[in-house]
C-alpha cells in the first residue's frame, strides 16, 4: 500500500461526485493530503478527500477571534513504509476570548464540518447504501483515563418524521491499544429504509460535544491513530456484538408514554429525540425487562440507543 501527497486541485473529479452514492469510504486508506497554513505561518497537512474534515481549519483563524491548535496531523501508517500515511489525532485546548479561557478541544477526523459563528458542527455525507460494518486499525494512548470514540451513523430523510438515524454503532477504546490493532465493528440498523447520508468519525476523547465545541471534555494529549478503514458488506452479526439488536420496546406506540424495554445483556440507554438531543439516559444491570418511562416528553418518535462494551444497538419508540 503506497501513499502519497496529492493536491486536491488535481483529483479528476468533480466536488458533488467526491462522495455521492459511494458504496465505500473514499480515500479510506488516508493516501491524499494537501499542505496547509496555520494562521501563526506553521504548516500542517489536511485529508484532502472532502469526506474528511478535522477541527484544524480553526487554527486558520485569527486570533481576534481564539487561538486554537492544530489537532489532526499526517503521521506514518500502519505499513511502516516512507510513503505510508496515517490520520493522528491529539487533543488540546484552544485560548478563547479576553480572559484567555482555555476549552477543550478532542481530536477528531470524520464526515464533519465546523459552524464557525455558532460553535457547533455539522454531520453526515450524501450515501445510499447498507454496510453491515466498518473495520479497519487503530492506536491508542489515552491521558488519565481518557477514552476514545469510533462512531458511524447512518440515516434517512422522513418528509413526516425529520431525520432518522436507521443504523449506528459506536465503540469506545477506555484502555490503550499500544499497537496497530483491527476493529471490526457491526452496524444494527432498525430500519429497511435506504440511507440518504452517513456519518463517519473517529474522536481522540469521547466526551465530545459537536452540538456545542465548549462543552466538550476530555484530557490534553489524548492519541488516536486510524488507518485502512473500510465498510463490510454481507458480513453475518454474530457473538456478542449481536446481542443487543434482539432487544425490543413494547407496547410500540404507546399512548401514556410509559414502554417496557427487553434487553439481553447489561447495556447503558440514550432516549434521543428527532433534532438529536438526548432526552434522558438509563443504565440497566442485567438481562431483562425494564421500565421506560417516555411519559413526561412530548408526542413524537425518539430513537432509543443501547450501548455496552460488546455492540450496540438503535431501537424506536413512539409516543402518542
Amino acid at each position: 500500500m503506497k501513499k502519497t501527497i496529492f493536491l486536491l486541485a488535481a483529483l479528476p473529479l468533480c466536488a458533488g461526485s467526491l462522495f455521492a452514492q459511494e458504496e465505500q469510504i473514499p480515500d479510506g486508506q488516508f493516501a491524499y493530503w494537501t499542505e496547509n497554513q496555520a494562521y501563526n505561518g506553521d504548516t500542517y497537512y489536511e485529508l484532502s478527500n472532502p469526506f474528511w474534515q478535522s477541527l484544524n481549519m480553526l487554527a486558520t483563524l485569527p486570533p481576534e477571534m481564539f487561538t486554537a491548535p492544530v489537532t489532526m496531523f499526517r503521521d506514518g501508517g500502519r505499513s511502516g513504509a516512507a510513503e505510508d500515511y496515517a490520520p493522528k489525532l491529539v487533543s488540546n485546548t484552544m485560548v478563547f476570548g479576553e480572559d484567555g479561557s482555555n476549552l477543550f478541544l478532542p481530536g477528531v477526523v470524520g464526515a464533519i464540518s465546523v459552524i464557525i459563528d455558532d460553535q457547533t458542527a455539522q454531520f453526515g455525507r450524501p450515501f445510499t447504501s447498507r454496510p453491515s460494518a466498518i473495520k479497519g486499525y487503530m492506536k491508542y494512548e489515552p491521558v488519565n483515563g481518557d477514552s476514545a470514540s469510533i462512531i458511524v451513523e447512518l440515516s434517512h430523510y422522513d418528509p413526516d418524521f425529520g431525520r432518522l438515524v436507521i443504523g449506528r454503532v459506536e465503540q469506545k477504546y477506555k484502555e490503550a491499544v499500544p499497537g496497530w490493532t483491527e476493529f471490526n465493528l457491526s452496524i444494527p440498523y432498525n430500519s429497511q429504509q435506504t440511507p440518504d447520508s452517513v456519518t463517519v468519525l473517529f474522536v481522540s476523547s469521547a466526551g465530545y460535544d459537536f452540538d456545542n465545541l465548549f462543552a466538550c471534555q476530555g484530557q490534553v494529549g489524548s492519541t488516536l491513530w486510524v488507518d485502512d478503514v473500510e465498510f463490510v458488506y454481507g458480513q453475518a452479526s454474530n457473538g456478542p456484538a449481536a446481542e443487543l439488536e434482539s432487544s425490543r420496546i413494547y407496547p410500540n406506540p404507546s399512548a401514556t408514554g410509559q414502554f417496557n424495554i427487553q434487553i439481553p445483556a447489561a447495556c447503558r440507554a440514550e432516549v434521543v429525540s428527532l433534532s438529536g438531543a438526548v432526552v434522558a439516559s438509563y443504565s440497566y444491570p442485567a438481562e431483562g425487562t425494564y421500565a421506560l418511562d417516555l411519559s413526561r416528553l412530548p408526542q413524537g418518535v425518539y430513537l432509543v440507543r443501547l450501548n455496552n462494551e460488546d455492540g450496540a444497538a438503535v431501537l424506536k419508540a413512539v409516543r402518542r
